[in-house]
């Protein structure tokens, strides 16, 4: 504890008469800073036993959503699907093959006059 003279510019015989007072204020403040400490070391404990003890209430939201409309996916060409799959009995080879491609290809037709 500190020394409680000459903490003002007072006469010793009247500052000795508010030794009481400022004895009385440190230790409030010491026993405040006590009572502060428990209770937050007291809290933490609980607020640790709230977190491991408790085990959280799942709620599955998506539960009744129709999540199909949500996704993008590649939609198939409708030739692709439209077309038989032929079977290996049925697989003939050609009877001839492929002409050649053309040596010079066509040129492009021109362009229509417009008409006013």
């Amino acid at each position: 504890m500190g020394s409680y003279v000459d903490f003002s510019s007072w006469p010793r015989e009247q500052e000795q008469s508010f030794v009481v007072f400022e004895q009385r204020a440190q230790e409030s403040q010491s026993k405040a800073w006590m009572t502060a400490g428990i209770v937050s070391t007291l809290f933490f404990i609980f607020a640790i036993g709230v977190y491991l003890g408790v085990k959280p209430k799942i709620i599955d939201l998506t539960k009744g959503m129709n999540m199909d409309n949500l996704a993008k996916k590649k939609k198939k060409p409708a030739v692709e699907a439209a077309a038989p799959t032929p079977d290996k009995a049925e697989a003939k080879p050609a009877e001839k093959p492929a002409e050649k491609p053309a040596e010079k290809p066509a040129e492009t037709p021109a362009a229509p006059e417009d008409k006013k």
